[in-house]
Parts: C-alpha cells; sequence; structure tokens
C-alpha cells in the first residue's frame, strides 16, 4: 500500500512511493530543481520536494502540496508557495518573478 505523504518524479509526474526509505534513496540522486531564476538581490527558487507540505488537509480529494517556491533575498525575501503539479510551480515561478521584479523597480 503506498502512503500518501512521500512522492518521487517519474518526467515531471510525482508517483507515491511505498515508505519514506525509498523516497530518501531517490531524492538522494534526482534532479529536483523546476525553476531557478535572479532578479535584483533575489533569488527564486521552485523545486520538487516530494513530501506533502501540507499534510493536514490529506484526503481523498486534496492533492498534495509536494512542489515549493522560495523566495530568498530582496523585497519578498522568505515568501514560500507550494503546488500539487509541475505545471502549477512553473506558473507560481513565473508569478513570483514577476512580482519580485515589479516591487524591486517600484
Amino acid at each position: 500500500m503506498t502512503n500518501r505523504y512521500y512522492y518521487k518524479l517519474e518526467g515531471q509526474t510525482p508517483i507515491p512511493v511505498e515508505s519514506f526509505m525509498e523516497w530518501s534513496l531517490w531524492i538522494m540522486s534526482a534532479s529536483t530543481t523546476v525553476m531557478i531564476n535572479e532578479l535584483k538581490d533575489s533569488i527564486i527558487s521552485t523545486r520538487f520536494v516530494g513530501i506533502d507540505l501540507n499534510p493536514g488537509s490529506s484526503n481523498l480529494l486534496s492533492q498534495p502540496m509536494i512542489f515549493e517556491t522560495l523566495v530568498m533575498g530582496g523585497v519578498m525575501d522568505g515568501k514560500r508557495n507550494f503546488y500539487p503539479t509541475w505545471d502549477e510551480a512553473i506558473q507560481g515561478h513565473l508569478k513570483i518573478c514577476t512580482q519580485v521584479f515589479k516591487l524591486s523597480n517600484d
């Protein structure tokens, strides 16, 4: 039986894994970066974390939040967003890049 907390990527598709140990072994050699940009004095990084970052909402209808965008430095330092899919992570990353760019030019 698979759990609903740990995932690996097959291409751009998250796949649940059997255990924390399976996830740990996979993540050690995996490429988890979705996108990374440097704007002004900020670095915006979006990556696949493979652990549901919102497990409290886990039910049969909720999607696991297994991608994270983090802003390091600058006007939005510490801003974090979570996403359930690769495509949503890319869209969210680009949205935050736009926000950082606009705020950095004010």
